[in-house]
């Protein structure tokens, strides 16, 4: 039997193929474009070294959704052009040319003897031979889609050979048979080799990171971040719990989710330096109790996000203390939490609009 060889379809590859509604994103990812209904990936020959080579087994994994379609059509063949009406036609050029139509490559893979499967991640190649191997995978319907972790292999299985001679055919129905659990197997192997990845939080699948953050005393359920602050917030988590129940941990917290420089503004330091006309104002503003802290924030956040921003914020607060956070509004009202180097405005009648966080507050003129 031949040497074992696996060929990762990752980003290299990506860049040597050909690409119709489908972006680069990742290592070894290809997303499909939101607003095209057909997209089209066909990569460059995969070398098998020799003359009739076989192969084993195509493997892909996808997100889509509920009404998109996969198609997958596999070619080998011992060389890499073909003479039609006495013109020769080579299959990277005809496969990877802007110009032709998506049907003219779906006929030319036909031509060339292409298995095709629908909607399976997993296909067998037993039936094919052939020194290069052409891909072209077809994704219809519109909306999001992922596809990733792509790989063919030349054997397939790995328990044929522990069998007499005798059983050792290639392609039939016991060695497809054979194939499913030698399939199961290596999947689960390459799960074994790279647990190192699922451990270090750059590689870890983001469903993970809960978890993660729960190790290290850290409740972050919830689904509100985007998954590259959750893993900045998860890569600093022990030295904030090391900093938690200071200033600048509550700092660093909120930078990390907001994306921004926050203002945090402590009630006992302010105290000390307020005179006693101006008391009544400030206790208004940032509180009556001793140990009130006011956070004042620019950035917008939506309203079924604040409460679960506040309940982050509050495993980092001070003991006894109370923790108000302040959406600063773009142009604020005098009396209110408004500053003359970051929201004061000179007030002026304006148009209002819809679906714009508008208030009627006097300002808003509405017109026929």
């Amino acid at each position: 039997m031949a040497e074992y060889r696996k060929y990762s379809i990752k980003k290299n590859r990506f860049h040597r193929s050909f690409l119709s509604g489908m972006k680069i994103e990742g290592e070894d990812s290809l997303h499909c474009e939101e607003s095209v209904y057909r997209r089209l990936f066909i990569t460059e020959a995969i070398d098998g070294i020799e003359d009739n080579a076989q192969w084993g087994r195509l493997h892909m994994d996808w997100e889509l959704e509920e009404d998109m379609v996969v198609t997958v059509s596999v070619a080998a063949t011992n060389s890499r052009y073909v003479w039609l009406e006495e013109e020769q036609y080579y299959f990277d050029e005809v496969l990877h040319d802007e110009e032709t139509a998506p049907e003219l490559k779906r006929n030319f893979m036909e031509y060339i003897g292409a298995k095709k499967a629908v909607n399976q991640k997993d296909i067998l190649l037993y039936d094919l031979e052939g020194r290069y191997l052409y891909i072209m995978v077809e994704v219809l319907g519109l909306g999001k889609g992922k596809l990733s972790h792509i790989y063919v292999d030349n054997q397939g299985d790995l328990f044929m050979d522990t069998f007499p001679e005798v059983y050792r055919d290639h392609g039939s129905f016991f060695h497809r048979y054979l194939s499913v659990f030698s399939s199961l197997y290596m999947d689960f192997q390459e799960k074994i080799d790279h647990i190192t990845e699922i451990l270090d939080i750059d590689t870890a699948p983001a469903e993970l990171l809960p978890t993660f953050g729960r190790w290290m005393g850290l409740d972050i359920s919830g689904d509100f971040m985007k998954e590259e602050r959750l893993r900045l917030l998860v890569k600093e988590a022990y030295q904030l719990n090391r900093m938690k129940g200071t200033k600048a941990a509550l700092k660093r917290v909120s930078e990390i989710i907001l994306g921004e420089e926050v203002i945090i503004l402590e009630k006992n330091v302010m105290r000390s330096e307020t005179q006693a006309d101006t008391q009544e104002l400030y206790e208004d503003l940032y509180g009556d109790g001793t140990y009130d802290v006011t956070m004042l924030v620019h950035t917008y956040v939506p309203e079924n996000q604040k409460s679960q921003l506040m309940f982050l914020l509050n495993q980092f607060k001070p003991v006894r203390s109370r923790l108000k956070v302040r959406f600063l509004e773009p142009k604020g009202d005098l009396d209110s939490h408004t500053y003359m180097d970051m929201n004061a405005f000179v007030q002026e009648a304006e148009q209002g609009m819809l679906d714009e966080r508008q208030g009627m507050d006097g300002r808003i003129l509405l017109q026929e």
